[in-house]
């Protein structure tokens, strides 16, 4: 089997990778706007602009992949409200490249959603929840959905919300606060916005799973925790052994953010877990985890 991943930069690619390695015997070509290096004699590395779709093209089409997982997106929810073309151009222009390309060669498409596709009155979502967007992010992104699913290709849509994980390299809202509280900075965390945070290995996981079984469709992948983004940051703070003096309980409103956010978001994924076979992590489990890699990375080698 010859996976193809575009976006391998990303903290999603970063926990995948080595898990299709060890679990699959699959051939995996890396693409990434940064070369990305390995020794591995599966792994080849592609240091690429996708955006350009005369690359994209000769990519996929030399590849022959059976398998394409599109991580390339913009995720950053506020510059996405600001710089709407780059985010267009990212998560729906994009999307209907690959989608043709795809169809052309036959490869089953992995791509990635979001909960910011719904608005937030009424979560979490299942599946087979109407959306509604209210930031453009939301909309791009719900777009770039509406490209997959009426493309004809073999297709999944795995949605996520508030993934974090050991990726130094890309900051999340569990890094954001443990650095911020290692400097003594504040953390204001809103009270009043709530979702089911997701760690990263089981996105991994579940993208393996579906591979293998070949399922299409839709997928919630998210935790078992549903809570407020509050309750989070006090929990990564005491897992940690870290004070929640500095953690201020906000509203989302007061943070005069560029992007509305939903406020009760998230998913519900008991249709992932039964297909699939799989147990989400709960918040406690998800951050003991990140706890030990990320203390693993730090300590001396006679000490790990």
């Amino acid at each position: 089997m010859q996976i193809l991943i575009l976006g391998a930069g990303s903290r999603t690619a970063a926990a995948l990778i080595p898990m299709i390695l060890e679990e699959t015997e699959a051939d995996v070509t890396l693409v990434s706007r940064h070369a990305i290096l390995s020794d591995d004699p599966r792994i080849t590395s592609i240091e690429a602009d996708i955006t350009d779709r005369a690359t994209l093209k000769d990519i996929v089409m030399s590849t022959l992949p059976d398998v394409v997982v599109n991580l390339a997106a913009m995720t950053h929810v506020d510059r996405c409200e600001v710089d709407r073309s780059e985010c267009w151009s990212l998560n729906v222009t994009l999307v209907e490249n690959i989608t043709r390309f795809c169809r052309a060669t036959d490869a089953h498409l992995i791509h990635f959603s979001t909960d910011y596709i719904f608005d937030g009155l009424r979560g979490p979502y299942a599946e087979d929840d109407t959306p509604n967007p209210i930031s453009y992010y939301g909309k791009a992104k719900l777009a770039g959905e509406n490209v997959v699913t009426s493309s004809g290709v073999d297709a999944t849509i795995i949605r996520t919300n508030v993934v974090y994980g050991p990726s130094p390299d890309h900051p999340d809202f569990v890094l954001y606060v443990l650095h911020s509280i290692d400097h003594g900075k504040p953390v204001n965390a809103a009270g009043d916005q709530y979702s089911n945070p997701t760690y990263v290995d089981d996105i991994a996981e579940a993208t393996i799973r579906i591979i293998r079984k070949r399922r299409t469709g839709v997928y919630h992948v998210g935790g078992r925790d549903y809570l407020s983004r509050y309750e989070f940051a006090c929990i990564v703070a005491e897992t940690f052994k870290l004070p929640t003096t500095l953690i201020n309980n906000v509203t989302t409103e007061s943070l005069a953010l560029p992007a509305r956010r939903p406020l009760r978001g998230g998913l519900i994924c008991t249709k992932a877990e039964a297909d699939l076979g799989m147990q989400f992590m709960g918040v406690s489990s998800g951050l003991i985890t990140l706890r030990h890699k990320l203390f693993q990375r730090t300590a001396p080698p006679g000490n790990r």
